[in-house]
């Protein structure tokens, strides 16, 4: 498995590009803002989009993800309890004084134990909820895209509509903290990390 990221748009998102490198087989996790860039950079790596994942339905993860859509003309993929997160795109919007964006079509819906296939990479996908009902991690290949589950010394915001520290923390412990040590962790925003560092560094886990 190889990767790239962007970080993107007004909230400093982390945009990935996530591709087998024998066939070029990729995926697009959180198109949330400069498509432009982000398929430039697909292009650079001669990478092949083939579906979009919304780790997660707040708006700075999906504000362009209709516009990667149109171009890439390529299906999106949700967990079905971000469904009525998504519909609440243009509050988001407005909330943070954002001009409002179409919301973007879901094709169908990712659920814990699904396995996303690209090329020879498998990604299980885990239900991760806590900052938001329906978010998902993908793990496999030695790496965990999180969304906004954990980051760098922190996790994700749980005084949004929908979230719940408990529910976080126990996301956070059954599905990520029972990984290897070495397993990278490819977050939202900020930089990345490791299960490790995590385990012993993060207040939060303490």
């Amino acid at each position: 498995m190889k990767w790239d990221s962007l970080t993107v748009g007004p909230f400093g998102m982390n945009a990935y590009i996530v591709w087998c490198e024998k066939t070029k087989a990729g995926i697009l996790v959180d198109p949330g803002d400069e498509i432009d860039a982000i398929l430039d950079r697909a292009a650079s790596h001669g990478v092949k989009l083939e579906r979009i994942i919304i780790t997660h339905a707040h708006i700075d993860h999906v504000m362009h993800a209709h516009e990667a859509q149109a171009r890439l003309r390529i299906p999106l993929y949700l967990h079905p309890d971000d469904e009525s997160v998504l519909q609440k795109i243009p509050n988001q919007a407005a909330m943070f004084g954002l001009a409002f964006r179409p919301i973007p079509k879901v094709d169908g819906h990712l659920k814990d134990g699904d396995v996303v296939r690209l090329g020879e990479v498998e990604l299980k996908v885990c239900h991760t909820p806590g900052h938001s009902p329906g978010a998902i991690s993908l793990i496999g290949e030695g790496h965990a895209i999180v969304g906004d589950v954990l980051f760098y010394g922190s996790i994700g915001r749980t005084d949004l509509p929908g979230a719940s520290f408990e529910v976080l923390m126990r996301s956070i412990r059954e599905k990520l903290l029972t990984l290897p040590d070495n397993v990278r962790v490819l977050p939202g925003h900020g930089e990345t990390t490791t299960i490790g560092f995590e385990r012993l560094n993060n207040p939060f886990l303490q």
